[in-house]
């Protein structure tokens, strides 16, 4: 019953106990306490009547670089920090589901791991790009801990060396050490229909690919786009003046059996809906009148507007405007069959390549619904209608691909996104400057880039998680608020940015601005990250009051009971064990936030989850979990869980933390009072 507050197995652990439990004939322990895998055992047991046994392939193509191993296993390591709520620094903790983590974000996953396995929709990271002009400031720090690590895997003494000369440096093997970890992780986080956005140049582009085919599986490739931000005239051979944008699916094949589409609404497509909802209030059914008002609106814009090149959207019926489309089937060799004018009752002439229709049933349907059109005789086929506003109709009835040749899917009102963009840098850097009154950020991303992006691979899931674990200048978090202000969503963005400090020689404007202008005690760039969250949200809620701009704000500290813990048996005195056993068992109201908060993490709940307060410095109610903190009567317990049994968001689930549990006979007798109000064992546990 009793589990450490932050033990989660690995998947790594997971994996060898479902192996335990089905094939104990292939798990084997050496004299030195190692598993190891026995493949031909493995193969019997799956397989007995295979007269080739176990066949071992030599030769194949993996990505390798030393230190590999060490950095796999340092995803999973035991967590050494724990979460230290900010409030002072927050913005609307009581009433946010957003937040901004400060710390290495290494760390930060390994916790958030606990709560949102699983959870996370989009996750976008800009990640030290390894080139000479980066600050490479997530040194890992390679501790005694990992080189213990690392001899158990066999490793030597001068490879271990080499290994932690490569820590931090600016070399593929040190960058690929540091990207993995963290990859990993990020996997574990991304719901089932998840996805994830890498931007990167070309210095580790090649090397970033083969390792997300390597972590996420190279099916769940989506694509590589490329940001072109603008032409180099300087350069002597070509101007590279973009990045690249890997694209990857939690599961491909999922988006697949859910039938996802991406698409986004055509720029001007929204102007010419609401022109002729205008049009429509006039002139009401009159159709004829609406078209006559359309084709003048049209004809009225200028060149520039993006509703012109629609302009083919000049026929309107009940459902709104329409422009005619191909009715033949893609490619040829579509059926053929008879179809008979509306006026003249004789067959249609049939396309050269065949109906688009499988079915002479299907084109009847279609008709029927109004969304075939005849021309004035039967000398020349129908067309189909294509509404600004596309009926679900007009696209579940046509093969998947019959507009990829001719028309292409962009003639709709939505539109399929190319894998190439082009949007200037300075865009991105002018907003914020003007955001921050000052240029404080190179090279920040474009916000309404991302903001398009994120809403793209979410369609229908306007209460996504949108995780950025490099959060740098918070661009993601404002492309997150401005989407929801667009259109009423609810998604929530996780942000982790270490604090970096900054320079105060070589940076020295910005070092001043958070200084004197911000008033903060230390220059680091998380506080650049937080103000530009508080200034953009600012000014969303000056025209959507409701959009939660708000965020809270935890810290990550060293766990001082951790590190005692962490010291050699052989080498804790006495002293040692009384401090630990002091420091946990006495309750101090400074920690309690803190040993909350952390408990959310155990209990696999979201940080932003509200705490109720059941009894002030006893009982902490957290979503269906109550949090037991200090002993009580249990007779008063029991008539407190009676009443919250009988509440709006009934206690399913008990957490008593036992190390400030001083009372024995509270913990006899709590085992047997869930047990008469109806709580199973697993619904009682013991945390500390």
């Amino acid at each position: 019953m009793s589990k450490p507050i932050f033990t989660t197995p690995s998947p790594a652990a997971h994996s060898l106990e479902v192996l335990r439990q089905h094939f104990p004939q292939a798990i084997e322990t050496d004299a030195q306490g190692c598993i190891r895998i026995n493949a031909a055992a493995l193969q019997i047991a799956i397989d007995p009547a295979n007269p080739a046994g176990v066949q071992v392939e030599e030769d194949g193509f993996e990505l390798r670089w030393v230190g590999k191993r060490e950095a796999y296993h340092s995803a999973f390591v035991p967590v050494q920090k724990i979460l230290e709520p900010r409030p002072e620094q927050s913005k609307n903790w009581d009433t946010t589901g957003n937040l901004l983590i400060k710390g290495d974000n290494i760390d930060a996953l390994r916790l958030l791991r606990q709560s949102y396995f699983g959870h996370v929709k989009l996750i976008y990271i800009d990640p030290p790009y390894n080139t000479q002009s980066d600050a490479f400031i997530y040194r890992d720090d390679f501790s005694a801990k990992q080189g213990e690590v690392l001899e158990q895997l066999g490793y030597t003494r001068d490879n271990i060396d080499y290994i932690k000369n490569i820590y931090g440096a600016r070399t593929h093997s040190g960058w690929l050490s540091f990207m993995y970890p963290r990859l990993l992780l990020a996997k574990d986080l991304l719901d089932k229909d998840g996805v994830i956005f890498i931007s990167i140049d070309d210095n580790e582009q090649a090397q970033l690919k083969l390792l997300c085919d390597e972590v996420f599986g190279q099916e769940n490739f989506i694509s590589n786009l490329i940001w072109e931000k603008g032409r180099k005239n300087d350069a002597k051979f070509f101007s590279n003046g973009h990045e690249y944008m890997l694209v990857y699916a939690k599961a491909q094949s999922h988006l697949r059996e859910e039938n996802t589409l991406w698409r986004e609404e055509k720029p001007g497509a929204r102007d010419i809906w609401e022109h002729y909802l205008t049009l429509r209030q006039t002139h009401g059914d009159n159709n004829t009148a609406i078209e006559t008002g359309l084709q003048q609106w049209f004809a009225s814009l200028p060149k520039a507007h993006p509703a012109k090149k629609w302009s083919r959207y000049k026929r309107v019926d009940a459902n709104g405007p329409w422009r005619d489309r191909d009715i033949s089937w893609p490619g040829g060799g579509g059926p053929r069959y008879d179809v008979l004018h509306e006026t003249t009752k004789q067959p249609c002439k049939v396309p050269e390549r065949g109906w688009i229709y499988s079915t002479p049933e299907e084109m009847q349907r279609q008709i029927d619904l109004g969304l075939v059109a005849f021309r004035d005789n039967h000398s020349e086929p129908p067309f189909r209608k294509a509404h600004i506003r596309p009926l679900p109709q007009e696209l579940d009835a046509v093969p998947e691909d019959a507009d990829s040749d001719g028309e292409a899917d962009d003639e709709l009102a939505t539109q399929v996104r190319g894998s190439y963009f082009y949007k200037q840098s300075q865009v991105s850097v002018r907003h914020l400057r003007e955001l921050l009154d000052k240029n404080v950020f190179n090279n920040p991303k474009d916000v309404d880039e991302l903001a398009r992006l994120l809403g793209y691979v979410s369609p229908g899931d306007k209460s996504a998680i949108a995780l950025d674990f490099f959060g740098g200048s918070g661009t993601t978090a404002e492309a997150v608020m401005r989407l929801n202000a667009e259109d009423g969503g609810t998604r929530q963005f996780i942000l982790v940015q270490i604090p970096q400090p900054i320079d105060a020689k070589k940076q020295k404007e910005v070092h001043k601005f958070v200084i004197e202008t911000l008033g903060k005690p230390d220059a680091t760039i998380f506080e650049i990250t937080a103000e530009r969250i508080r200034r953009a949200g600012a000014k969303i809620n000056a025209y959507k009051p409701e959009v939660d701009t708000g965020f809270r704000v935890f810290e990550l500290v060293d766990d001082p009971d951790a590190l005692i813990l962490q010291k050699p048996l052989q080498e804790a005195t006495q002293d040692d064990l009384a401090a630990l056993q002091i420091s946990i068992a006495t309750p101090q109201p400074d920690q309690l936030p803190r040993v909350l908060y952390n408990l959310l993490l155990a209990e696999q709940l979201p940080l932003t989850t509200v705490l109720h307060t059941v009894k002030v410095d006893h009982l902490y109610q957290a979503a269906n979990v109550l949090m037991i903190v200090k002993p009580l009567p249990l007779a008063e317990l029991a008539d407190t869980l009676r009443a919250l049994q009988a509440s709006a968001t009934p206690v399913v689930y008990l957490t008593v933390y036992a190390p400030w549990i001083d009372d024995d006979n509270f913990m006899l007798g709590i085992k047997t009072l869930a047990e008469s109000l109806g709580y199973s064992e697993d619904k009682l546990r013991l945390r500390g």
